[in-house]
């Protein structure tokens, strides 16, 4: 679940780019120092974050309160052609026989929950409250921060911020300001909900 998190970190805000090999191997310093370049015509793209989650329907209800629709749902079996959906990719705590797949789309990108059942994988999280190392924040924009902060007090949501003001420098080096607040999700994901402007 870690290499989950660490993997997906922030996936619907930024876009990766590949690194290209120089001319010259550099010295064992430099190369350490260098930063990546992409290919110009050939730069990776982010397609989604995969979150593994406790229980699905709550996770599902608590994006779905953000703004995001449910693309895809689908759950598989152990008796089923291909047997779980990642099981046999994924270092799991544990060899479910059942699992599902929802996957949400926003206009940046798509989060997918994946939950598995029977048994059910054990947390590998060790601190719920607070972050660290290997956890990650999920950036999610949106147009009307009020209303969504309503929606997600209504099935009472752990906010670590209430909506407020905030101003800072945009990946572009552009000023950027509005309101944000910062919500955990059912699983002890930290989602930092911003609206520009306003």
């Amino acid at each position: 679940m870690r290499f989950l998190k660490a993997a997906s970190a922030l996936a619907l805000a930024v876009v990766l780019t590949a690194a290209a090999a120089p001319p010259q191997a550099p010295a064992p310093q430099q190369q350490r120092n260098a930063a990546p370049t992409a290919p110009a015509d050939a730069p990776s793209t982010v397609r989604a974050t995969t979150l593994l989650v406790e229980d699905l329907d709550r996770a599902l209800d608590f994006y779905l309160r953000l703004g995001l629709t449910k693309a895809y749902d689908r759950t598989t079996t152990a008796s089923d052609q291909g047997g779980v959906v990642g099981t046999g990719d994924l270092p799991l705590t544990s060899d479910p026989t059942v699992g599902r797949t929802v996957s949400l789309r926003g206009a940046g990108g798509m989060i997918s929950l994946v939950a598995y059942d029977k048994p059910k994988l054990a947390s590998a999280r060790g601190n719920l409250a607070a972050l660290g190392t290997g956890d990650i924040v999920i950036v999610i924009e949106v147009t009307d921060i009020q209303e969504i902060y309503k929606r997600l007090a209504q099935i009472g949501t752990r906010f670590h911020r209430s909506p407020g003001r905030f101003s800072g420098i945009d990946v572009d080096g552009s000023a950027i300001n509005g309101q944000q607040m910062y919500a955990f999700d059912p699983d002890g994901h930290l989602i930092q909900v911003i609206q520009r402007g306003r």
